[in-house]
C-alpha cells in the first residue's frame, strides 16, 4: 500500500528508512494528531504501532471524552501515561518552588517576562520516551530507531524540530502534504460530523484572549478553575515577581477579553509532543 510521504527530522546516522523499531503516534487527543489517527486508520498514513497519550491531568473534560471515542474507534492500541498532575504538582510544591509552566511574569520595574518552559519535555516527551522503554523492554534506546509521528500541520510548520535523541525519527505527515488545520478539521467533519476539541491544558498560558473569552462564556468551570489557580501562583512568587496565566500581567478575572490582541502572542495545541 502506498502511503503519503513523510518529512522526516533525524539526528541519527544508522537510521533506515522503512525498517524502525518501533513507529509511535504521538496522540495530544486534538485535532491535528486525531486526524492524524483517523487517516492511519484509512490508510492514508502508515499506521503507527502504537498511539501514546500523555495526561497532563488538566486537559479540559472534552479532550479525556474525545479520547474515549478514539479507544472506542482505533484498531492501533492507545497507551496511556502521565508523569503527574501538572497544577496539583505545583501546589504540593513537587518540585521546590519552580513552576515547570512558562506563566507571565511581571519584573518589581513593571516590565513583562515570560517563565521557563519545562511543562512540555517533563509531562510530554519523557513520559512518551519512558513508554517506548516500557514497551520495547529495554533501559536504553541506543541503536534502534524509533518513528514518532506528531501531529503538526502545514500552518504550524515552524514547531518542528529535530528529535533531541538520536535513536527517534521525527514524522511530519500534514507537513509534507501541505494539510492544515482547516484540513484536518474538514477530514474529521466529514466522517463524524463533529470537531475534535483542541488539546490544552486549561490553565495554558499561551491562550489568546478569543478563547479566554470562549471559555468563560461557554466553559465557566474550567474558567474559575484557572482564575482560580491564576491567583494562586500570584502567591507563589518569588519576592518583586509577580506571575499571571494572562499576557496582560493582569488578574484573568480583571482582563478585558475583547481588547485588541497582542499578534505576537498565539496558542498552541498541545498534540503529545511539540517537536522538543
Amino acid at each position: 500500500m502506498k502511503y503519503l510521504q513523510e518529512e522526516r527530522l533525524t539526528r541519527g546516522t544508522y537510521h533506515k528508512e522503512n525498517e524502525s523499531t518501533l513507529r509511535v503516534l504521538s496522540l495530544g487527543a486534538g485535532v491535528q494528531s486525531s486526524t492524524l489517527l483517523l487517516m492511519m486508520l484509512d490508510g492514508k498514513v502508515k499506521p503507527a504501532d502504537i498511539a501514546i497519550f500523555s495526561d497532563t491531568g488538566n486537559e479540559p473534560p472534552e479532550v479525556y471524552e474525545h479520547l474515549k471515542f478514539l479507544e472506542s474507534i482505533s484498531t492501533i492500541p492507545i497507551h496511556k501515561v502521565s508523569f503527574g498532575h501538572i497544577t496539583q504538582d505545583i501546589k504540593d510544591d513537587r518540585f521546590n518552588g519552580y513552576i515547570k509552566i512558562p506563566f507571565h511574569i511581571r519584573h518589581k520595574n513593571g516590565k513583562m517576562g515570560m517563565g521557563m518552559r519545562q511543562c512540555t519535555k517533563d509531562y510530554k516527551i519523557v513520559p512518551i520516551h519512558q513508554e517506548i522503554r516500557n514497551v520495547l523492554k529495554r533501559e536504553r534506546l541506543r541503536y534502534t530507531t524509533i518513528e514518532i509521528v506528531m501531529g503538526i500541520s502545514k500552518d504550524e510548520e515552524t514547531r518542528m524540530a529535530y528529535p533531541e535523541k538520536e535513536w527517534g525519527v521525527h514524522c511530519y505527515p500534514l507537513v509534507f502534504n501541505n494539510i492544515t488545520r482547516d484540513d484536518c478539521i474538514e477530514y474529521w467533519e466529514n466522517r463524524y460530523n463533529q470537531k475534535p476539541p483542541r488539546s490544552s491544558c486549561i490553565v495554558c498560558p499561551y491562550r489568546k484572549d478569543s478563547d479566554w473569552k470562549i471559555m468563560k462564556e461557554e466553559k465557566p468551570k474550567q474558567f474559575e478553575e484557572a482564575v482560580e489557580f491564576d491567583y494562586y501562583i500570584r502567591d507563589k512568587s518569588m519576592e518583586g515577581l509577580k506571575s499571571y496565566i494572562s499576557w496582560h500581567g493582569l488578574p484573568l478575572d480583571k482582563v478585558n477579553f475583547d481588547a485588541p490582541q497582542d499578534e505576537k502572542v498565539y496558542e498552541e495545541e498541545c498534540e503529545g509532543y511539540c517537536g522538543f
